[in-house]
């Protein structure tokens, strides 16, 4: 599905006309917020990158995707605020990071759309102050959220 089903859907939820430039802008905002709080504290958007060092280090900014941390590097490795130092040469760094919709043409990859979705109406509400709302909204978007993820119990039913 892609993202711009899911603002259509919550602009009608929300009242807001196709038309209105700012609240649509707001909109796909509270999209990539939502996004970026999930894979920040929930699920982790892991990928792996080749790098050609000559220089002992390769800084945050050369990856590809917007970095959160470490999953594992082909050698060893230290990490610093800004780079990560590493060895000369081939190195190939698997890493977590946070993605962002460039458009509202892109595709929901990440998470379930109903989840973004009520995660989109509850941000939108509490930017706009609609503490109720917000809290109804955050309510069910915790509950998809959450339902979604496993317990690490399972049971068999006789």
């Amino acid at each position: 599905m892609k993202l711009n089903n899911i603002l259509s859907d919550a602009s009608v939820m929300l009242g807001i006309s196709e038309d209105d430039v700012t609240n649509q802008k707001i909109l796909f905002r509270c999209a990539n917020l939502v996004v970026a709080n999930v894979t920040g504290n929930y699920i982790d958007c892991v990928t792996t990158q080749d790098f050609n060092v000559t220089e002992g280090c390769i800084n945050y900014d050369e990856f590809d995707k917007t970095f959160l941390k470490i999953v594992s590097v082909s050698c060893s490795y230290d990490l610093y605020m800004d780079h990560i130092a590493v060895r000369n040469g081939h190195v190939t760094v698997k890493y977590a990071y946070v993605p962002e919709f460039k458009s509202p043409d892109d595709v929901v990859a990440v998470m379930n759309p109903s989840t973004l979705l009520w995660g989109i109406l509850a941000e939108y509400a509490c930017i706009s102050g609609l503490v109720e709302e917000a809290k109804l909204y955050n309510d069910k978007f915790e509950k998809l959220l959450f339902a979604s993820r496993p317990t690490g119990k399972s049971r068999r039913m006789p």
